[in-house]
C-alpha cells in the first residue's frame, strides 16, 4: 500500500474530557503527508465536534444516528474497507472499537488507557473482556508510571506496552508582558482586585475530583489566610454543584468560591490566577495539571496517578495525600503566605512542562509508534 497511514482514533464521544482535550491538541498536528488520520466517537454530537472540525480533524459516521448499532457497524465497514491502524481511546472504546477491529480485519489495534483501573471492580465482566483483548492488541499506552503498572499487573505483555505522556504546547500559555496584560483583562472581567489571591481548581465536578476536600481545606484556613482569598471551579457540573455550594456556605465560604462552570478560555482564567490546585482521589495524568503548570501556577496537586510525576514537590508546587483535607490546607498557606515562594514554582513549573512535557515530543511519539506498527505489519504480510 502507498499513501499515507490510514489511522482510525475511536473514543466514546467529544465532550470537554481530559481524553478529549489530548486529541484536539495532538490529531491537528499529525504529519497529513504521512497519515490519514480520522476520528470515530461512538456517541452523537459534543461539545468539541465543532472544534475538531474547525482545526481540521475528519470524522466518521458523522455522529448523526445517536443508535450504536449503526455506529458500530459504520466503525466496522470503515475497518473493512481502509485495514487502518485503529487506535481506541478510554475503556468503552476498547471494548466496542477493539472487539469491532478483530471482527473486521483492522490491521493494527492500539489502546490508550488515561485513567488507574479502579473502575475494574466495579465493572468485573467489561474487565475480563478488556483483558481478553491484550494478546490480540498491537500496543498498549499509558500516560504516567502509574498507569503502566496497572496494565502490566493486568497481564498487558510488557513488550507491548508503552508510556507516551501527554503534552502540551507552551505557546497556549502567556509569559511575560503578554500575560500580564490577559491577566489585568480577566482579573477585571472577574471583578478581582489586585490584592486577592485566586485559587484555580479546573476539573469537572465529579465527587472523585475532591472539590469537597479543597473547600474543607479552605474552611481550615478561613480565619487566618484566607480572607484575601478566592477559589475559581472551572469545569461543568457532573451532579455535585448543589452539594458542594451547600458545604461552601456551612463553611463560611460562599462569597470566595465561584462556580465558573464550563469555559473555552482557560488559559486566560489561569493567567489571572495565583495558585493551580487539584485535590483529585484519582488520575491517569492529568491535562488540568499541566495546563496550570505551562500557565507558570505553583501547583498543589494530591499524590495519585501521574500528579507527582509532573509536579515535583518543594520544586514546582507541593504534593499532599488524597483525602487529607489537613494536609492541602498546610499546603496552601504556604503557598498563600508567600509572594516570592509561589513566583519561582510558578517560574519551574513552566519550565518543566516545555522541558519534559511539549506537545511536539507527544506528537513524534505517536508517529513514531505508528509507523513501527505499520511497518511490522506489511513486513509480516509479506512473509505470508
Amino acid at each position: 500500500m502507498t499513501g499515507p497511514i490510514p489511522v482510525l482514533i475511536v473514543i466514546n464521544g467529544l465532550n470537554c474530557g481530559g481524553a478529549e482535550q489530548h486529541l484536539l491538541q495532538v490529531l491537528p498536528r499529525l504529519d497529513s503527508r504521512r497519515f490519514k488520520v480520522r476520528i470515530h466517537p461512538l456517541q452523537p454530537g459534543g461539545r468539541l465536534a465543532d472544534e475538531f472540525a474547525s482545526r481540521g480533524v475528519s470524522f466518521v459516521a458523522a455522529q448523526e444516528s445517536g443508535k450504536a448499532w449503526i455506529d458500530l457497524w459504520k466503525l466496522g465497514a470503515t475497518i473493512y474497507q481502509e485495514r487502518p491502524i485503529v487506535h481506541c481511546f478510554l475503556p468503552k472504546a476498547y471494548l466496542f472499537g477493539g472487539f469491532t477491529a478483530l471482527v473486521f480485519r483492522a490491521r493494527c489495534l492500539v489502546m490508550s488507557r488515561r485513567s488507574r483501573n479502579h473502575y475494574q471492580s466495579r465493572r468485573p465482566i467489561a474487565a475480563w473482556i478488556e483483558r481478553c483483548l491484550y494478546r490480540y492488541t498491537d500496543a498498549m499506552l499509558g500516560n504516567s508510571r502509574v498507569v503502566m503498572q496497572d496494565l502490566l499487573d493486568e497481564g498487558a505483555p510488557p513488550e507491548r506496552a508503552r508510556l507516551i505522556y501527554s503534552g502540551l504546547d507552551c505557546n497556549r500559555f502567556a509569559a511575560g508582558d503578554e500575560r500580564s496584560a490577559r491577566r489585568q483583562a480577566m482579573r477585571s472581567a472577574l471583578g478581582l482586585s489586585d490584592d486577592r489571591i485566586a485559587l484555580i481548581c479546573v476539573a469537572n465536578l465529579f465527587s472523585y475530583k475532591g472539590h469537597a476536600d479543597l473547600l474543607n481545606a479552605l474552611g481550615l484556613l478561613r480565619n487566618r489566610l484566607t480572607s484575601n482569598v478566592d477559589l475559581l471551579l472551572v469545569g461543568r457540573d457532573a451532579g455535585e454543584r448543589a452539594a458542594l455550594e451547600a458545604q461552601a456556605a456551612r463553611l463560611g465560604l460562599s462569597a470566595s468560591v465561584r462556580f465558573l462552570g464550563e469555559r473555552g478560555d482557560v488559559p486566560d482564567l489561569l493567567a489571572a490566577s495565583d495558585i493551580g490546585v487539584l485535590a483529585s482521589h484519582e488520575e491517569g495524568f492529568s491535562n488540568a495539571v499541566l495546563e496550570g503548570m505551562a500557565a507558570g501556577l505553583p501547583m498543589v496537586v494530591s499524590d495519585v496517578g501521574g500528579n507527582a510525576e509532573a509536579v515535583t514537590g518543594g520544586e514546582c508546587g507541593h504534593v499532599v495525600p488524597a483525602r487529607a483535607p489537613d494536609a492541602l490546607a498546610l499546603a496552601l498557606a504556604d503557598l498563600i503566605g508567600d509572594a516570592g515562594r509561589r513566583q519561582t514554582m510558578g517560574e519551574a513549573s513552566r519550565l518543566r512542562v516545555a522541558a519534559s512535557f511539549s506537545l511536539d515530543a507527544c506528537v513524534a511519539a505517536y508517529e513514531s509508534l505508528y509507523e513501527e506498527l505499520w511497518d511490522r505489519h506489511i513486513e509480516a504480510a509479506s512473509r505470508k
